[in-house]
């Protein structure tokens, strides 16, 4: 046991010098998760697309960061591949938002925004509510070469069920052929593609 929490102990020390060395900014990701990126970023940023990574493969669960940190990576993979390290990424090439203060980034890319409840609806001027929305653009890459919305084997994907409530099902099924068509899922106007206005 002692053997144990000395070897914990280590890996913290290491860990935390490592982020030092790195000035202390992960960008949009808590350490764990940049630890997490940087573990496989060999191996992950040939891919050509961001949403084409297999993370099972790599043994992580998903895609590290939270929804917000997940789009900022996906929309910028191009030139964010191209580095050799991780850790060699700079941050505030892609956002000036992002400090070196661990205070600053935790209230930023928090998990639940203060003032925005989860299950409000109209999340992105969609009929989502805003996890629904992170499920979505989760599982994008894939469901999106579906011919049909309702073809969607959402229990394959890792999730119980299409997200939504009925009326955004309905909505999304009915124009599906169109919505289909956006690279990432919070790149689509609800408004002009299906009408739908947030209340």
């Amino acid at each position: 046991m002692k053997l144990a929490l000395a070897t914990l102990v280590a890996l913290f020390a290491i860990t935390t010098a490592q982020a030092q060395d790195r000035g202390g900014s992960t960008g949009p990701f808590t350490g764990y998760e940049a630890e997490a990126l940087s573990s496989v970023w060999s191996q992950i940023r040939g891919a050509a697309h961001f949403e084409d990574i297999n993370w099972s493969a790599h043994g992580l669960s998903r895609a590290p960061g939270s929804p917000e940190a997940q789009r900022l990576v996906s929309a910028n993979w191009n030139e964010l591949r191209r580095e050799e390290r991780f850790a060699d990424i700079d941050w505030q090439d892609y956002d000036n938002r992002y400090s070196s203060s661990p205070s600053s980034r935790t209230e930023r890319y928090g998990r639940v925004e203060p003032g925005f409840p989860d299950n409000e609806r109209g999340y992105n001027n969609s009929p989502f509510t805003r996890e629904e929305v992170a499920a979505m653009s989760r599982v994008w890459g894939e469901i999106r070469q579906a011919a049909r919305f309702e073809d969607i084997n959402w229990r394959a994907l890792g999730l119980s069920g299409a997200p939504g409530d009925g009326n955004a099902r309905k909505l999304t099924s009915r124009h599906w052929s169109e919505l289909r068509g956006a690279a990432h899922f919070e790149d689509i106007d609800w408004q002009a593609s299906t009408g739908y206005r947030a209340q």
